[in-house]
């Protein structure tokens, strides 16, 4: 009777053990005897949550390495707590990005989804660097009020590209993100350079009285986009030369340095 007993008594505690994950059939995986071991399937039936989070946002980690490449080993019970979870190093290394003095989870907080990368705090940049230099380079050799930011000052979530209008106010009325980019780099702001199709209003935003004196020209100078003249950079200064032929004899153009001395400005050309 008491063999009888003792044997319901350990089915039972067997049992009860398997229904704390339902999913899971294999004895070994909670310490018992035989040659059965965890596979993913194993993992599927009971973190239901991890799967999903990695099936969403798993990145390589999805797509190229299974459970049991990271996680190998017997599951508790049957050995301490906390085993079967890895050191990211065990498969990360020989790159900067990897050597950094920063803990992975910090930004990294959860590895099944990796790319969800928290940019919280001060400090980051070393670490940016590491993937992005070219960008860290650029922001550092133009010197501006960027310069001194983290990097999550503006990238508060990381490949997320904030728009100018966040912090700045526009130059005019009306203007987007999409005006502020035709001469504005985020990287080295005071930076201007534009292409052919920028717009005179926005030229003139910033210089309206240039703006008014041109438009309101007699010649064909009135007609023309600021950047027909001032093309690919702010401060781009040409010559008259640069389109009109010389059209006075040399003598006369030996007696004034400057075309303006006669015909005022390219703006409100004098004929």
């Amino acid at each position: 009777m008491k063999r009888s007993l003792f044997y319901t008594a350990t089915v039972l505690l067997g049992a009860g053990a398997l229904l704390l994950c339902p999913g899971i059939t294999n004895v070994q995986a909670f310490g018992g005897s035989g040659d059965a071991k965890l596979d993913n399937d194993d993992c599927v039936k009971c973190h239901t949550v991890i799967v999903d989070q990695n099936k969403k946002n798993g990145a390589k980690h999805k797509s190229e390495v299974s459970c049991m490449e990271c996680h190998d080993g017997q599951h508790p019970p049957g050995t301490e707590k906390g085993s079967l979870i890895p050191q990211c190093t065990s498969c990360h290394e020989g790159q900067p990005h990897f050597e950094v003095a920063v803990a992975c989870l910090k930004c990294h907080t959860n590895p099944h989804t990796p790319l969800q990368i928290n940019l919280e705090g001060e400090g980051q940049k070393p670490v940016c660097q590491t993937c992005h230099p070219q960008i860290i380079e650029e922001i550092d050799t133009h010197q501006t009020k960027h310069t001194g930011f983290a990097c999550s000052y503006c990238h508060e979530e990381h490949r997320k590209r904030p728009t100018c209008l966040d912090c700045h106010d526009t130059h005019r009325e009306g203007q987007t993100f999409e005006n502020c980019v035709t001469c504005h780099q985020a990287h080295q702001p005071l930076t201007l350079a534009y292409s052919s199709k920028v717009v005179n209003v926005d030229c003139g935003a910033c210089h309206p009285d240039i703006r008014a004196e041109l438009e309101s020209g007699p010649t064909k100078h009135a007609g023309f986009q600021c950047v027909f003249c001032h093309a690919d950079k702010h401060g781009n200064v040409p010559s008259c030369k640069n389109c009109h032929d010389a059209p006075h004899s040399q003598q006369m153009l030996s007696k004034f340095a400057s075309c303006n001395e006669c015909h005022q400005s390219a703006h409100g050309l004098l004929k």
